[in-house]
């Protein structure tokens, strides 16, 4: 993966920053790595900070992280991204199926925050 991603507990959440430039197959790896986090921290809570994440300048392709989450979690998940909804798969989010994980996108850390713990 060439993503570089540092994770840290909190008391009602993971919170995972994410570094770098992505790359067609990191957005499934990602959602790999959140879904060993939650093993360890016992927590379905995740604040994930994309806004270091950068795109290949050629590519138009999007950032397929909403869609790969939806895969490997399910209720009550809840995962707040914080970044570019430009580079975001973000209507993915928007229209999640029944029995999916609860996933919204956010530009602003702290309304992300807001929503994650209410």
């Amino acid at each position: 993966m060439n993503l570089i991603v540092s994770t840290r507990t909190e008391s009602r959440h993971i919170r995972l920053e994410v570094n770098g430039r992505w790359l067609h197959g990191d957005a499934l790896r990602l959602a790999y790595l959140v879904k060993a986090a939650q093993g360890r921290a016992r927590l379905d809570r995740f604040l994930i900070d994309l806004r270091r994440v950068t795109s290949d300048p050629a590519s138009e392709e999007k950032f397929m992280v909403c869609d790969r989450l939806q895969r490997v979690f399910e209720p009550p998940v809840q995962i707040a991204l914080v970044g570019d909804a430009t580079l975001i798969d973000a209507d993915i989010a928007a229209a999640a199926p029944d029995g999916a994980a609860r996933i919204a996108v956010f530009v602003r850390e702290g309304e992300a925050m807001t929503w994650l713990l209410a």
